[in-house]
């Protein structure tokens, strides 16, 4: 058994054969249509949501797991014989999924120990944090070792990506009328990243796609300047063209960023920047764990 559990919530977008062969656990947000309340990742996928959303007039509400739920998991880890557990969440400036699993901390057992840590990311951001941290304990490192890979992975990473439309940021609040109007007419393309505090940021406005992926490949090449040679994801919702084109587009520019793998944008994300958003996740080669190369077959997504 490994010398400690890892525990994420569903924001971290981690397929269930991937959790499964990592001994992740994983916690389900919440996607509201309507009167029905789904599981992320359990009772809905992003194609199924990608779909709902279509024939939609509102945009689907998100919410956090209870501290019930954390306390289930938590507590099934200290009875399969676990003493120590990394719990690594969607960041808090996005969501209060984090004080749900810090609202127990009261409730483990005695010689126990709990470290819940805010990834200050997001879907593949927040998921890499979360395998690099699951590959600690499978190969026998301690909880120690895996937090201060996860810390320095959150210190350095980057996500950019590009909402086809701002119609669901607008319907979220996250964007006005206006914006989405003018962006629209003018065919301009947004470039959001996150903020160190995991905050949704707008980076760019570019003219058209091709615009926004080379604004895109810029960042990356930057981030390789300052934190040296990186592993990058392309990442999606139902726009595998575009994810391709940017990976591409690195190539060509001779940027030391190496694609490992494509990757879907979940359905707790996907709610907020809708169907057609491609974007590119980085983090420093140096942090990567070479094992976990072959998680392409894993994460590639299908519609």
């Amino acid at each position: 058994m490994n010398k400690f559990a890892v525990v994420t919530d569903s924001a971290a977008d981690i397929p269930s054969d991937l959790a499964q062969r990592y001994d992740i656990r994983i916690v389900p947000l919440h996607v509201v249509m309507g009167d029905t309340d789904y599981r992320d990742g359990e009772d809905i996928n992003t194609a199924q949501l990608l779909k709902l959303m279509k024939d939609a007039e509102s945009l689907p509400r998100t919410s956090q797991p209870t501290p019930g739920d954390f306390l289930e998991v938590y507590k099934q880890l200290f009875t399969e014989g676990y003493r120590e557990v990394l719990s690594i969440h969607l960041s808090r400036a996005l969501s209060s999924t984090i004080e749900s699993a810090r609202g127990i901390a009261h409730e483990i057992p005695e010689g126990c120990r709990l470290e819940v840590v805010d990834s200050c990311s997001a879907t593949v951001g927040q998921g890499a944090m979360v395998l690099e941290a699951a590959q600690v304990a499978q190969a026998g490192g301690t909880l120690d070792e895996a937090l201060e890979r996860v810390l320095a992975i959150r210190s350095a990473h980057a996500i950019h990506f590009v909402p086809d439309t701002l119609e669901n940021l607008v319907k979220g609040g996250r964007a006005t009328k206006m914006q989405g109007l003018l962006t629209s007419l003018l065919n301009i393309k947004i470039v959001v990243g996150l903020a160190a505090d995991g905050s949704i940021d707008v980076e760019h406005k570019a003219k058209g796609i091709k615009g926004a992926i080379s604004y895109m490949v810029k960042a990356v090449g930057r981030f390789v300047e300052e934190h040296g040679p990186a592993v990058c994801y392309v990442l999606h919702t139902n726009a595998a063209a575009k994810a391709q084109s940017i990976a591409d587009a690195l190539a060509r520019a001779g940027v030391k960023a190496r694609v490992i793998t494509e990757a879907t944008i979940g359905p707790v994300i996907a709610t907020h920047v809708g169907e057609g958003a491609c974007g590119v996740f980085c983090y420093p080669e140096a942090l990567h764990a070479p094992e976990l190369d072959d998680i392409a077959a894993y994460l590639t997504p299908e519609f």
